[in-house]
């Protein structure tokens, strides 16, 4: 067993092309605090770091952040939002595969999973993974819940006819990295490099 921190993105700046309103808004953040998060993983083994929903920014900016300073992520895509404004295309999502990142299923579109059926539940996972995989020919073995809200009908669901290597929530704090189930610490709009400096010294990992 081994503890790490998985610290997840959504978009670097601001939402232009789109506004989904105040809660998207609050978890965009600036390039100063993704810079300092990437500098900081260079130099540790027990971070990782994801980016949820497909924006632009994670081909105009984290990418190259990334390559530059020779890190891996997983980038959680939405494939109903697929060339949508302000999301990435699904040539983008084969460009991210091809520079060794991994991708991982975030539903077919994004929807509240503890408000579905079964049966409704079962088709944003499988056709979520299933596009996935057929854009990137590459098998999809991670998924993160869409906003972090499951029960245990969705965990039933996902353990019971899906075969995931991880599946990661909203929840904070440190993992066990062998653990089916992964929280997420997410960086938030307002947060600095300094209060970076401050989660990473004050959780025990």
């Amino acid at each position: 067993m081994t503890a790490v921190l998985n610290l997840n993105f959504h978009g670097i700046g601001a939402p232009t092309a789109r506004d989904f309103g105040e809660g998207e808004r609050g978890v965009w953040v600036t390039p100063a605090l993704l810079e300092a998060t990437l500098d900081a993983a260079r130099h540790r083994t027990d971070l990782t770091l994801s980016f949820d929903d497909g924006n632009t920014t994670d081909l105009e900016i984290v990418l190259p952040a990334l390559t530059q300073r020779g890190l891996k992520a997983t980038f959680f895509i939405v494939p109903d939002w697929l060339g949508a404004p302000g999301f990435i295309t699904r040539a983008d999502v084969r460009t991210l595969a091809q520079n060794g990142m991994t991708i991982g299923n975030h539903g077919l579109a994004h929807r509240l999973w503890t408000e579905l059926t079964q049966a409704e539940l079962a088709h944003e996972v499988t056709q979520g993974k299933s596009t996935l995989e057929r854009l990137t020919d590459t098998e999809v073995s991670t998924l993160a819940i869409p906003y972090g809200a499951y029960n245990d009908a969705v965990l039933d669901e996902l353990r019971d006819h899906h075969h995931y290597e991880h599946v990661f929530t909203s929840d904070g704090g440190a993992a066990d990295d062998t653990s089916w189930l992964q929280p997420r610490e997410h960086l938030r709009a307002g947060q600095t490099p300094a209060d970076l400096e401050r989660l990473l010294g004050g959780l025990a990992l």
